[in-house]
């Protein structure tokens, strides 16, 4: 793996557009939490404007190697993402993905496979949805789909001490490895909630990847534990879809701030972070500016 410090100075291209979905489903209409529904019709929709606009979707081990390691990165290349491993993935997102040979990435919570979901505000006034069963979640793993970790209760990291953090993260990963029967290597932060430590810890814990919520296009300037995102909100119609592909790369200042700090923390996922930088203020104490599931505004 190239080291992060090589990858400063070699510039911020090429460029990755990771798209964070959570639901797909047909919804009523809502003025809240817009960013955790996609419209099923929508959903089709943008796959097909990726399928015919010259956008190449790629699976989640083209992305790293592209971005990080020898391998190519197309122009246009896409990456999806899709948050808590919802059970309405199998009916309503699948079926399109495999329409168009669209590789995905789905991100599951160890601690609640197969129960519905528990952390909804209780003003949405929406029925709690399920999430995949373990039949289900090996069944999209078979589909070709990479199933990843999302902690093991959904908790938010940066409010935890660290050895609570270790336990959510250690224990997700060998939980799901026990249901997929295979190596579950990459991550995303429940609620985008992250510090310090938790990068430290993920990379202990065996992640080879770890997605946040932070906003702006995935370059060589990223940590491959810290990747930001785009998300894909309820109101988002085909010209806002097309912008925040084709537009909206800048960082915002928080992203900016994470890859300053993993570039003077001289980081890499195969070292601990040094102890040394605890405390020293030269990152964030939290990912904050959020929504109420981690989707800054």
């Amino acid at each position: 793996m190239v080291d992060h410090v090589s990858r400063v100075h070699i510039g911020p291209k090429p460029r990755l557009s990771v798209l964070m979905y959570h639901q797909v489903g047909r919804f009523k209409a809502m003025k809240a939490h817009r960013a955790n529904y996609c419209d099923a019709g929508r959903f089709a929709r943008q796959m097909r404007l990726l399928a015919m606009g010259r956008f190449h979707v790629i699976g989640l081990q083209q992305a790293l190697s592209g971005l990080f390691g020898a391998g190519p990165l197309p122009p246009r290349a896409v990456l999806l993402t899709f948050d808590d491993a919802y059970a309405g993935f199998v009916d309503e997102a699948l079926p399109v993905l495999q329409e168009y040979d669209f590789p995905a990435t789905v991100y599951a919570i160890s601690g609640w496979v197969g129960k519905r979901m528990q952390w909804a505000d209780s003003g949405m006034e929406r029925p709690q949805p399920e999430l995949m069963t373990a039949a289900q979640l090996r069944a999209v793993q078979a589909a070709g789909i990479t199933v990843g970790s999302h902690s093991q209760t959904h908790r938010r990291l940066a409010v935890l001490d660290p050895a609570e953090q270790a336990q959510e993260l250690r224990d997700s990963r060998s939980e799901l490895e026990d249901l997929l029967g295979q190596p579950v290597e990459h991550l995303c932060y429940p609620f985008g909630s992250f510090d310090q430590h938790s990068v430290r810890l993920a990379a202990q814990a065996g992640y080879r990847s770890a997605m946040t919520c932070l906003r702006g296009a995935a370059t060589r300037l990223d940590h491959p534990l810290l990747l930001p995102r785009k998300a894909i909100s309820f109101g988002d119609n085909l010209i806002g879809f097309a912008w925040k592909l084709l537009v909206k790369h800048r960082p915002k200042p928080v992203l900016a701030a994470w890859r300053r700090w993993a570039a003077d923390a001289r980081f890499e996922q195969d070292n601990e972070l040094l102890d040394a930088l605890d405390g020293q203020g030269r990152a964030p104490a939290t990912n904050s500016a959020q929504d109420a599931h981690g989707v800054q505004l």
